[in-house]
């Protein structure tokens, strides 16, 4: 005997069942026939793939300088996976021999056409850098959206953020030293070379955690995502807030590259402090419910001047006096890159020779 159970994807008619595009009809004679109905179009195309297809060929998948970085997919190996963020996963891996990060946006990302052209957008942006501190950019492969992926060199290092993390663990002593100083300097001189460029490169999305290491502990920024833009202002999705963000970002306006500087700013305070941004405030001040304060309380007290990340009172104060110049509300008080360079540089040779 044949029993036939209905569910979310089966419809059981009294002459017979749908499963899909599959129908069972029975006939007069107890005969059954089988219908297999597809989204073939009259040319026997499948339309699913055509869309995909149009939009591959189109916008910045046609790209001359995107199609100029490609390389070929089957010559990417993936190995293990390292990261992991909200819209995308990280796994070292090989190109060539070499070990390489291999960067792929999550499946339910791939699915939204802006992500997708935002990871294009950064590979466009990011195949005309060319600067030591910057992760380098080796190319992007792709047969179909479905394994599109960015392939950089490897940083054994690890991100700025989880050394840090491991500073406090171990109780080190806060305050600039000569190592941290060079950090620094490092993620500045990248800054400098990307707000140099005609037009600047804005980063739009500095944080401890986009600083990545090598095994010599020199810092390369990365991971632009899809916010890096080549203007001298932009707007920031509100949806993609951080605690590294300038009040001017948090308020949805226009800006710039004081914009990366008051980011930069709070970098110094954790390279400094070793904790998060704003870790101190978030223990000892509570809403009117006696909770921890929230990232979006926080936001609210930054973009009134009531809120800062703090510094310590360990090693040079000159470097604490630029932190705080970085994270002024107003951003015409904030240093450019190449003033917050030199800066740096000068009290390194004479502040920790």
């Amino acid at each position: 005997m044949l029993s036939l159970t209905s569910n979310s994807n089966a419809t059981l008619h009294s002459t017979g069942l749908k499963i899909g595009g599959i129908s069972i009809h029975r006939g007069p004679s107890r005969s059954f026939k089988l219908k297999i109905e597809t989204n073939l179009d009259a040319d026997g195309n499948c339309a699913a793939l055509d869309a995909q297809r149009e939009r591959e060929a189109s916008g910045l998948w046609n790209d001359p300088v995107v199609l100029g970085q490609r390389i070929p997919r089957e010559e990417v190996q993936l190995d293990q996976l390292v990261g992991r963020g909200a819209f995308g996963e990280v796994y070292s891996g090989r190109f060539r021999g070499d070990k390489v990060a291999v960067k792929k946006l999550l499946a339910e990302t791939r699915e939204t056409d802006g992500r997708v052209d935002g990871f294009l957008a950064e590979v466009r942006i990011s195949a005309t850098l060319r600067h030591p501190n910057i992760v380098r950019f080796i190319g992007v492969a792709w047969t179909s959206a479905a394994d599109l992926c960015v392939v950089q060199e490897f940083m054994e290092g690890g991100d700025l953020r989880s050394l840090l993390d491991r500073y406090e663990v171990e109780s080190r002593a806060i305050g600039f030293d000569r190592e941290k100083t060079r950090v620094a300097m490092q993620i500045c001189s990248a800054l400098a070379y990307m707000h140099s460029l005609s037009p600047p490169v804005i980063h739009s999305n500095l944080k401890s955690s986009n600083v990545l290491l090598n095994g010599a502990l020199e810092a390369k920024v990365a991971n632009f995502g899809t916010s890096p833009k080549r203007t001298l202002k932009t707007k920031t999705e509100s949806k993609s807030r951080t605690l590294w963000m300038a009040p001017e970002v948090v308020r949805g306006e226009m800006h710039g590259t004081d914009a990366d500087m008051f980011s930069f700013g709070v970098v110094l305070s954790e390279l400094d402090m070793h904790s998060a941004p704003y870790t101190q405030a978030r223990q000892q001040i509570r809403d009117s419910s006696w909770r921890p304060l929230q990232d979006a309380d926080i936001l609210q007290k930054v973009t009134k001047g009531s809120l800062r990340v703090v510094f310590s009172e360990s090693g040079p104060m000159a470097l604490a006096e630029l932190g705080r110049a970085c994270v002024s509300v107003n951003p015409l008080k904030r240093p450019t890159a190449s003033e917050a360079l030199h800066r740096l540089r000068t009290i390194f040779a004479d502040e920790l020779a």
